[in-house]
């Protein structure tokens, strides 16, 4: 069974990287752009800086308890300065960052790049790539400290085709379907594959008849994540060995870099059983043991079961406005903290969820512990339901603005439910699903 609302649910509450992160991390690729730009060393030779892999395409996941925290590119373009090698550029961006107090203790020197870890948030790579003009174009390189060499560059083009391929595929569906097989990878550990690789590999599936002439294939995440995992378990069964995997915008790199034979033979191995489970649960026509099937997969999260039967509580009543701002494809879940309050200003009585029914005349104070950027609204929405909210014309429903702070009184008895979403330019980019308050 495809169970397309368990799928959505599952990406947005245990798969997408959290909005306060996503914030976290722009907020310190910005600091570390300027910091680079206004550098003696830098400054004339400075260009730009744009992210890259993962962070440019929209895959990076929430880290799983298995794998605590991600990465994340930046390639920082420059002109080339005169006399310095390929090997320079990484050791002065990496002496730069270590006579700074802010970044001190943080950089370290990787073959191509200089990594910032950011301990216990995320690593950021800074890769500086040589930018050369010509009378016949430009061509960009990387550089590599081991063997002193520049290698050619085109990050700016496999984001592109990456793109282009995730419009054929439509809904962002084939960006979904790559955080799903790395969330997969991170949370299994069963196969080992750089997540370059398992986007190219992912990515190259779309075939030209998919462009030219369209398929049913990619008619929802479900159907579109079973159909990559199948073309590329084919593909895989017709290479015995490693194969070479080019990048697809530039013939003169490669990617085997990233593994070797015995990391693709169990590569292969996996995907051939994963593939198979798959299958299974996606033919399944029980709704229960799909839902076992697919948690065999992607473990007990997928589907929680409280979330499933607050689901069928939570069908939205015809007093109740529908989410109104479109859902962003980075959506997350937004935290919220309920706790009961005797008054509107005294201390806590204890969190929300160890009450099975709050008596009347108490009062609920809701919190969004995520930290949003400036330019995130938060809006609520509280929903009042049975007999008393009727007969007071109190059933409520609709979309306010607030702030990260709410409160409510427990006015009516019956079940009612508050919901907080974070909205910013236009788009829902995480929402918390219903809080759900019982009143006796």
């Amino acid at each position: 069974m495809k169970l397309v609302k368990h799928f959505n649910e599952f990406l947005i509450n245990e798969v997408n990287l959290n909005q306060h992160r996503v914030d976290t991390l722009e907020k310190r690729v910005a600091t570390i752009t300027s910091f680079i730009q206004g550098s003696d060393n830098f400054k004339s030779s400075f260009i730009t800086a744009i992210p890259q892999g993962s962070y440019s395409h929209r895959t990076i996941i929430k880290p799983t308890v298995k794998k605590a925290i991600f990465d994340a590119d930046v390639v920082v373009y420059l002109k080339p300065i005169k006399g310095w090698e390929p090997k320079d550029y990484i050791q002065k961006i990496y002496e730069l960052f270590n006579s700074s107090s802010l970044y001190r203790g943080k950089a370290s020197r990787q073959t191509r790049c200089v990594k910032l870890n950011y301990a216990g948030e995320f690593h950021i790579d800074v890769v500086p790539c040589i930018h050369k003009g010509g009378l016949l174009g430009h061509q960009e390189y990387v550089c590599n400290k081991l063997t002193n060499k520049l290698e050619s560059c085109s990050s700016v083009e496999y984001s592109d085709w990456v793109k282009d391929n995730n419009k054929v595929v439509a809904n962002n569906n084939l960006i979904k379907s790559i955080r799903l097989f790395k969330y997969l990878r991170d949370h299994k550990q069963t196969f080992s594959v750089k997540s370059i690789l398992l986007t190219t590999l992912v990515t190259s599936q779309v075939t030209w008849t998919d462009k030219y002439w369209g398929t049913d294939d990619f008619k929802d995440l479900p159907t579109t994540f079973k159909n990559f995992f199948n073309r590329l378990n084919d593909w895989l069964d017709e290479n015995e060995s490693m194969p070479i995997v080019n990048n697809p915008v530039d013939d003169d790199e490669n990617f085997n870099r990233h593994w070797d034979e015995n990391k693709y033979q169990n590569f292969k191995s996996q995907v051939s059983k994963y593939n198979s489970w798959v299958n299974d649960a996606y033919a399944e026509m029980d709704k229960a043991e799909s839902i076992k099937k697919w948690q065999k997969i992607f473990g007990d999260k997928f589907a929680k079961a409280k979330s499933v039967e607050k689901k069928t509580t939570a069908k939205l009543p015809s007093h109740c406005e529908a989410l109104r701002w479109p859902l962003s494809s980075y959506a997350s879940k937004l935290n919220v903290k309920a706790v009961v309050q005797k008054d509107k200003t005294s201390v806590a009585l204890g969190d929300l969820a160890s009450y099975k029914a709050v008596p009347k005349s108490h009062w609920i104070r809701f919190v969004v512990k995520d930290h949003l950027c400036n330019e995130t609204q938060i809006y609520w929405q509280v929903v009042n339901n049975g007999n008393e909210a009727l007969e007071s014309k109190c059933l409520r429903g609709d979309f306010f603005r607030g702030a990260s702070i709410h409160k409510e009184a427990t006015a009516y008895k019956g079940q009612h439910w508050v919901e907080a979403v974070a909205v910013k330019n236009g788009q829902c980019i995480a929402k918390s699903g219903p809080v759900f308050v019982n009143i006796m």
